[in-house]
């Protein structure tokens, strides 16, 4: 089928200045049409926040010069992932756009899929060299390239019996994790895309599951599950045998766990949506901190990832925006 014709267009700020040059590039190869630079800035300058500490009985961390990233851009962002070279991939589900924000300042927007038809990413995941977005509207996995073009349609889950992904997580070796809200499924899909896990049992018991929003594979192979429904993140084994949940202190409990990732130290951060706070733990399960604002202002968050580097990066559907926070590991770096 044949790719819609699109536009490159290219807004470029110039450091010190408020002077917007516009530039419309056509594209020389019109067949096939390419992602789009949307913005060289996703706001006049980034705001730098105050310092956040994390502090827990093992560790203390100190993550500061919080950026503040798609203010202006993002509406509803609900999909975050980072590469390994420091790209920020976001799903904005209002607006039905999928956004890169690079490095150097950039913001590129990705292409379509074929013959326009619009899209509802509620989430995305980088594996390798591919970007898996998950458009809930058409019940598919669609597959880009890290430059933001559109490959293919990798799964249509319409063809499975009851399988209604929310989320997708990378699995690593090209694995991928599947969660499904509407019929409490968890699925874990081989490179090859057969199944290699499929748990769907509904309930409030120990190893059920109640609206699972996002599952993660930890450094052991273990699998973490956070759910909504039961208001708790289930740790499984990595045949799936239920082993443990993770604990808050003072028994307060999550309120809606949302969103789950493990960073290459092996320390779990969960975005808790209603609780306003991103939870961290240790590779053994211990709570170490939370997150709950930026520069006093406080945090919706939708969403949250661990770059290789060890910065956090938290989506904010309070503000409309990404959080980037570095991490030193002391407070005198």
């Amino acid at each position: 089928m044949p790719f819609v014709l699109r536009r490159t267009r290219t807004i470029r700020l110039l450091s010190g200045s408020f002077i917007i040059f516009l530039i419309l590039l056509l594209t020389s190869d019109q067949s096939m049409p390419g992602p789009r630079i949307a913005s060289t800035r996703s706001d006049d300058d980034p705001e730098i926040a105050g310092n956040e500490y994390i502090s827990g009985e093992m560790e203390l961390f100190l993550y500061k010069e919080t950026i503040v990233l798609g203010k202006g851009i993002l509406r509803e962002p609900l999909g975050l992932d980072v590469s390994p070279t420091g790209e920020i991939f976001v799903a904005d589900a209002m607006t039905g756009k999928i956004f890169i924000f690079a490095p150097d300042g950039a913001v590129v927007e990705f292409e379509d899929p074929p013959l326009g038809s619009s899209i509802y990413p509620i989430d995305l995941a980088v594996n390798g060299t591919f970007v898996y977005v998950l458009d809930y509207s058409d019940n598919r996995l669609l597959r880009y390239d890290r430059n933001g073009t559109f490959l293919d349609v990798l799964i249509s889950f319409g063809l499975y019996d009851r399988m209604r992904p929310s989320s997708v997580s990378g699995g690593g070796g090209g694995r991928l994790l599947t969660t499904d809200m509407k019929n409490h499924g968890l699925t874990i899909w081989t490179p090859l895309l057969d199944i290699e896990f499929l748990w769907n049992e509904f309930g409030f018991m120990e190893g059920a599951l109640d609206r699972p929003a996002k599952a993660v594979l930890l450094l052991d192979e273990r699998i973490a599950v956070a759910e909504t429904g039961n208001k708790r993140v289930q740790i499984f084994s990595p045949s799936g045998r239920y082993e443990s949940i993770l604990v808050l202190p003072d028994d307060t409990g999550f309120e809606k766990p949302r969103s789950i990732c493990v960073g290459r130290d092996g320390n779990i951060h969960v975005a808790d949506t209603d609780a306003g706070a991103v939870f961290i733990f240790s590779p053994d399960l211990s709570f170490l901190g939370k997150i709950d604002s930026f520069g006093g202002m406080k945090i919706s968050p939708s969403a949250v990832a661990v770059g290789w580097n060890g910065g956090l990066y938290i989506a904010d559907i309070r503000s409309g925006s990404i959080l980037v926070m570095k991490r030193v590991d002391s407070v005198d770096e």
